[in-house]
């Protein structure tokens, strides 16, 4: 543990002080609750092909670190982080049941995403995609993850990322100022009501019950861009049945052809088939990628999540 909070504190103030204590104790608390000499659920080296099932059927997972022997131990322990992190279950009351995936490149993106059931009821559903590669981009990710579930702005999806970039730029080393984040964030209500915020990302998918798409796309700058920057919010609604994908830009590298770079296009295809459940979505948009890419020789994360709303 020392190794990893001297490599946090080389980028970011750990001095810093979030609504709920000092930002070095609050990492250093999260890391006494992970036991970083092991993996969940996963084989020490290599790839898995395992598909976990944690609730059936309301949600299902499929995570796949890699993992190797001569790997440099502080990227080793980034990798491990990076996967205790990801969310394991759904709360019972959650508006959407959830399938998600995520192949991890071996020298460590910073994908991330979560969940939470807020107090007036919405779920939170986030995902986000640090800057750059490496054992810094993995620690970005897992100091986000501690910051997000310290912020006080929990309710306001246009505060919270307002609230996580002034953390974010207060607390980074200036020899690393120039890390950013792209990040999407909805809050989605029982009735499909929902409020989201884009900041820099990709334009997310829903996929209507009549097989059209259409797009959530960015309303904001990334996020570690500008201090005091402001974020909007955009109302959206789901209708039952209908399945929202959130993912990152590794999705859609890993589906480019390139000669013939058509990858959101392809992606919009794809989306154009129904599916009975997030998990077959899932299921078949992995498949999907496998035929286009050589999973030993990403060059990026690959992260997505299906969420539709329960009829």
């Amino acid at each position: 543990m020392r190794r990893l909070m001297a490599d946090f504190d080389a980028l970011f103030d750990l001095d810093h002080r979030l609504p709920t204590g000092r930002l070095g104790d609050l990492i250093e608390c999260a890391l006494h609750e992970i036991d970083l000499h092991t993996l969940p659920d996963w084989g020490e080296h290599g790839r898995s092909d395992r598909l976990e099932t944690i609730t059936e059927p309301s949600i299902a997972f499929r995570y796949t670190p890699h993992l190797f022997p001569d790997m440099d131990l502080k990227l080793r322990l980034a990798h491990k982080l990076q996967f205790h992190l990801l969310p394991r279950q759904l709360p019972e009351d959650a508006p959407v049941s959830i399938a998600a995936c995520m192949e991890s490149y071996c020298h460590l993106s910073g994908d991330l995403f979560g969940w939470e059931i807020l107090s007036d009821g919405k779920l939170l559903l986030w995902i986000l995609d640090v800057s750059g590669h490496g054992v810094r981009a993995g620690l970005a990710s897992a100091m986000l993850r501690v910051v997000i579930d310290n912020l006080r702005q929990r309710s306001r999806v246009d505060a919270l990322a307002g609230e996580l970039n002034d953390v974010l730029m207060a607390c980074i080393r200036p020899e690393h100022e120039t890390l950013y984040i792209t990040r999407f964030f909805i809050a989605i209500a029982e009735d499909g009501s929902s409020v989201y915020t884009s900041a820099g990302h990709q334009p997310m998918l829903v996929q209507t019950i009549d097989g059209d798409i259409r797009a959530l796309g960015s309303n904001s700058m990334p996020i570690g861009m500008v201090t005091g920057a402001s974020y909007r919010k955009t109302a959206c609604r789901l209708a039952p049945s209908e399945t929202l994908l959130l993912y990152t830009d590794g999705l859609l590298e890993a589906l480019n052809d390139p000669e013939n770079p058509l990858e959101q296009r392809r992606l919009r295809t794809f989306l154009g088939e129904r599916f009975e459940t997030p998990e077959a979505l899932t299921c078949a948009l992995f498949d999907l990628v496998t035929r286009h890419q050589d999973l030993t020789q990403l060059d990026d994360d690959i992260s997505f999540i299906a969420a539709r709303l329960r009829a």
